[in-house]
């Protein structure tokens, strides 16, 4: 009976000091990105929108392995330019993988103003490489919500706020960049005020290599 006893002590001493490993290699495992976690993952739905050059794109366009989705409008005065800024600075240093194995697509969070010529113009200003697309605001109004993205019409003239407002009006846009894996599962989020470039590139070449 001693024996038993010893047996089954030495059995849950040996749980306890392995217990904490286990947790940590699941902690692990469901944390694996720089940027935030997507959990539960959430599946990027079909869409068809128009490029800063004039053509459609829609999901079923793109065969690359890993998409990076960008939010953002032409007039931002603060924030959007930044985030462009970096997303070109992924693109150059990916290298190969960028065009082939790693699509990035910013989509316009102010289709009212951002028409294509509006998009191909700051494409055109910033020395950007990848399509900026806009589209009917019913149809961006499904990306945008698929996305998470926070969205208000400010009417300056009125101080009122809604959807659209033709004249004087601001846009208050809560986004983030979103990298999408080759089953076209949104994997991981950074905010756009949270960029670190080096880490970001980190996180797509993880899904590269997955």
């Amino acid at each position: 009976m001693r024996t038993h006893l010893c047996q089954l002590s030495s059995l849950l001493i040996t749980l306890l000091i392995i217990a904490p490993g286990c947790l940590d290699s699941v902690i692990e495992e469901s944390d694996i990105f720089h940027g935030d976690d997507y959990d539960p993952l959430i599946k990027v739905k079909p869409f068809l929108l128009q490029s800063h050059d004039g053509t459609n794109i829609s999901l079923d366009d793109i065969d690359s392995k890993v998409i990076i989705f960008a939010f953002l409008f032409t007039e931002c005065p603060d924030v959007c330019p930044i985030v462009s800024a970096n997303l070109k600075f992924v693109s150059e240093q990916l290298g190969g993988d960028f065009g082939t194995n790693v699509t990035i697509l910013t989509i316009t969070v102010d289709p009212w103003r951002d028409d294509s010529n509006t998009l191909g113009n700051y494409v055109a200003q910033k020395e950007l490489t990848w399509p900026h697309l806009t589209g009917e605001v019913e149809v961006l109004e499904e990306v945008w919500g698929n996305f998470g993205v926070g969205l208000k019409i400010v009417d300056n003239s009125t101080n009122t706020s809604g959807r659209h407002h033709p004249f004087d009006y601001a846009v208050d846009h809560s986004t983030g960049t979103v990298i999408v894996d080759s089953d076209r599962m949104q994997r991981v989020w950074w905010g756009d005020n949270d960029w670190a470039p080096d880490l970001f590139l980190e996180d797509v070449n993880y899904l590269l290599n997955e």
